[in-house]
């Protein structure tokens, strides 16, 4: 009889047990839940933006309604940026890292945004399009190319610091830039696109990069140029008979006597264009 009650009694402490444990894995996973969401929604840095939880991490898809009150922000580390931070007061962004990072049009279309210190490291430019009071850019070393229309539109731009070897600049990448006044290229330049200095009619002097090789339709054209200076080894594969038409002005081109532009002179430039040798 004791044997039987004892047995019992083991089978009732066991099912209790399980009972239990059953309770605090299902807790335990709750809690898991609100850890995981509170992660991702109470993080203090984040404060000045909207974002949504994805399968690993979060990404920002815009300003909250406390970062659209805000001249300067912070973009924090390790976070996917979709959408675009228009619609604010916003002037100044910055990054917490370094790292590589999508861009893509985050910043199009913000015409309050006047400075961004962009990731040392990032690979791709994303576009400015619309960003109408951007003063100034610095692009970081890894950027290869300045993509089609990036600063289409941003008529504050004065400066432009490329710190890499950019190999190609898409067609209108600048196109009314009007407050543009100075361009420095590398010489690691090879394409320059259709229309892409159109409107930047504060250029009055380039030096074209040693490396060009095409030169498309318009894309120096009507911008005001009183000087271009031609290095002596350039020597292009193709381009527009219109790439550097000034309709309203004469301009000096200064070559190096002998080259392959001095050679080319008639075929390149436009009968406004003077040569002078340097």
């Amino acid at each position: 009889m004791k044997k039987k009650i004892l047995a019992v009694a083991l089978v009732a402490t066991m099912v209790l047990s399980c009972v239990a444990c059953a309770k605090d894995k299902g807790n335990g996973r709750s809690d898991r839940g609100s850890r995981d969401e509170e992660s991702v929604t109470s993080d203090d840095r984040n404060e000045d933006f909207k974002y949504e939880p994805t399968g690993s991490g979060y990404r920002i898809t815009g300003l909250s309604e406390t970062g659209k009150t805000k001249e300067s922000v912070v973009i924090p580390a390790g976070v996917e940026l979709v959408g675009s931070i228009s619609g604010g007061v916003v002037k100044h962004v910055t990054f917490e890292s370094d790292d590589d990072v999508e861009i893509v049009t985050f910043f199009s279309n913000c015409d309050t945004l006047e400075t961004v210190e962009l990731p040392a490291n990032l690979s791709v430019l994303c576009s400015f399009s619309g960003c109408s009071s951007l003063k100034e850019i610095t692009i970081p070393e890894n950027v290869t190319e300045i993509p089609q229309s990036c600063f289409f539109g941003c008529s504050d731009l004065e400066t432009v610091v490329i710190e890499g070897n950019i190999s190609e600049i898409g067609r209108t990448a600048f196109f009314k830039c009007e407050s543009l006044k100075t361009i420095n290229f590398p010489d690691s330049i090879t394409t320059i696109g259709d229309s892409c200095f159109k409107g930047c009619k504060n250029v009055s002097e380039i030096t074209l990069p040693s490396g060009l090789k095409q030169v498309g339709q318009l894309a120096f054209a009507d911008i005001g140029l009183q000087t271009i200076i031609v290095p002596e080894d350039l020597e292009l594969e193709s381009w527009h008979t219109a790439a550097f038409n000034q309709m309203r002005n004469n301009y000096t081109v200064k070559v190096k006597e002998g080259s392959w532009a001095d050679i080319h002179f008639d075929e390149v430039f436009t009968s406004t264009a003077i040569k002078e040798y340097y």
